[in-house]
């Protein structure tokens, strides 16, 4: 999961302050790499770093759109205390029209792993594997 270093995300993880993310959620990609309670996540400080330092487990996942009866705004502001989300991300965020709130738990430091640059090919969302021999 890549992080947003200027909002300080991997230092809210490990201080235990922050236990959810926002993903967006694309219906036409929903078989591609689904998210599910008990899946590792692994975090890397933001984009441009190809080292893994946090390991966290899913605890749950929550799927909501932004519609009439449904307002992704205040379901954001509700869980604010989880995601620690700054005004900029908020802002962000609100606007889309589905997304995945993913919860974890578990949140600690690892052993650096080095993820292979070339193996980083699209840095706009979260990397999905499962076996470590595929990123490294």
């Amino acid at each position: 999961v890549f992080l947003d270093l200027s909002a300080g995300e991997l230092e809210k993880i490990l201080s235990g302050v922050k236990t959810m993310l926002v993903k967006e959620f694309d219906p036409a990609q929903t078989t591609a790499h689904p998210i599910n309670p008990g899946d590792s996540l692994y975090f890397l400080r933001d984009k441009d770093d190809c080292a893994l330092r946090v390991k966290a487990t899913v605890v749950r996942v929550l799927f909501f759109t932004n519609r009439l009866d449904e307002d992704l705004s205040h379901t954001l502001k509700e869980m604010q205390t989880r995601l620690q989300l700054t005004e900029e991300q908020y802002n962000d965020w609100a606007a889309k029209q589905q997304v995945l709130l993913v919860e974890f738990g578990s949140a600690h430091k690892i052993g650096v792993i080095h993820v292979a640059p070339d193996k980083i090919t699209d840095r706009s969302d979260w990397i999905a594997f499962e076996d470590f021999r595929l990123i490294t």
